[in-house]
């Protein structure tokens, strides 16, 4: 059985991650339109371990999840 380390939550949808890698690739898949036209508080990454939650944010037209050393 495959084992999630990170749960991606995007504009109401939601993801299992087996890692930073896997997020990330999800990550770019994501217009940066996107952000602007729906709710951006819907976007945010929790640590299925710890269950610290992370903010996703839009920078330079990129992704970038907020406090999480990577």
């Amino acid at each position: 059985m495959e084992e999630f380390a990170y749960k991606l939550v995007m504009f109401g949808f939601s993801a299992l991650c087996e890692d930073l890698e896997e997020v990330k690739r999800r990550l770019s898949l994501y217009p940066a339109e996107r952000y602007e036209l729906e709710n951006g508080d819907e976007c945010f990454l929790i640590d299925l371990k710890t269950r610290d939650s992370y903010s996703i944010v839009l920078e330079n037209e990129r992704f970038v999840i907020k406090g999480l050393e990577s």
